[in-house]
């Protein structure tokens, strides 16, 4: 992890910034794919995720019962044909889970256990085999290691200063030097994962209370205006994370400050356009947040085809595509009304 005195030092370019959140590789890039030595994870004959092969021998060991759980080919890993919906798979993957968790060393990413499910989809939404929508549901902290897509919200909160688009200000959190994944770091002003069962307007509304104490009467104001996508690989190169960013903005009146409500956020500050893209070039950013910073710049003319030499790319990169179904419509069964 990129201590924050060692991001001070640096000075990256935008796109740097970018590759830093969409790191792992595309197809054009087949010799490094290769390399990586990924199978494909299956769900109804559709490609739904991928598994590093360093997770097969464990898959393996899994798989020695009366009746096993996965078909493996030298190039993807399937459900047998008797788990054929949504209760059978999600528990049979729950199981070997709780296997894997006691094994931090070959499975770090479990060390963070979240006891939160995200769903995971495929083009069949039929009510008997799914819930949802969803084909089967995942342990957050175990999504890496399928590489199935995940889903979450940012939203941006800005404050005008003049009439025109780019004269704004941005309200920027510093993350806890305790959390568990990138301590002390900048991050939007508020920012979740979506659990399943939830939408994206009742995590933004969620989240504006826990992370930023935002009454309910102004977060309601949030405007969806887009989204960012990525596919992160992991340092050890064994882990990927598809995900899609649901992003929103919240124009915030002058005398509004947020305030921190968990123990997740350090502080908030009122930064200018400058402030934020000198702490985005110097690393100081969350890699996914500094991308939802740069969504933000570029839709408010902060960022030009005049004044950035990279925009075209940069617009791009924001949103690469996703080879992995997602949900058609987000299921709420587990909001609160």
């Amino acid at each position: 992890m990129t201590s924050i005195a060692t991001a001070l030092t640096q000075r990256l370019s935008l796109i740097d910034v970018i590759n830093r959140c969409d790191s792992f590789p595309y197809p054009s890039d087949s010799v490094r794919l290769e390399r990586l030595s990924f199978l494909t994870f299956i769900v109804d004959e559709i490609p739904c995720g991928r598994i590093h092969s360093s997770a097969v021998p464990h898959i393996v060991a899994f798989n020695q019962q009366d009746r096993p759980v996965f078909h493996i080919t030298d190039t993807t890993i399937a459900f047998m044909p008797w788990l054929k919906d949504y209760e059978s798979r999600s528990d049979a993957i729950a199981q070997m889970l709780d296997i894997w968790r006691k094994d931090i060393k070959s499975f770090p990413s479990l060390s963070g256990w979240r006891d939160e499910l995200y769903g995971v989809y495929t083009h069949i939404t039929d009510p008997n085999t799914t819930k949802g929508g969803a084909a089967l549901a995942i342990e957050r902290s175990a999504c890496g290691i399928f590489g199935v897509h995940a889903y979450g919200v940012h939203m941006n909160g800005y404050v005008r200063t003049g009439p025109r688009p780019h004269e704004v200000k941005m309200w920027v959190a510093r993350r806890s030097a305790t959390k568990p994944t990138y301590p002390g770091m900048l991050d939007n002003m508020v920012a979740g994962g979506m659990g399943f069962g939830h939408s994206p307007g009742y995590t933004v509304l969620k989240e504006s209370m826990e992370e930023a104490t935002i009454p309910l009467e102004i977060a309601r104001n949030a405007v969806p205006v887009g989204t960012i996508s990525y596919t992160k690989l992991s340092k050890d190169e064994t882990d990927t994370q598809p995900e899609t960013q649901i992003v929103y903005d919240l124009e915030l009146p002058a005398d509004f400050t947020p305030t921190p409500c968990d123990t997740e956020v350090e502080n908030f500050r009122l930064w200018t356009m400058d402030e934020v893209l000198d702490s985005i070039r110097s690393g100081e950013f969350k890699p996914n947040c500094a991308c939802v910073c740069l969504h933000f710049m570029v839709r408010h003319a902060v960022l030009t085809p005049e004044n950035e030499a990279d925009y075209l790319e940069i617009t791009q990169r924001l949103n690469r595509k996703l080879e992995f179904p997602g949900p058609k419509k987000w299921p709420t069964f587990k909001e609160e009304h």
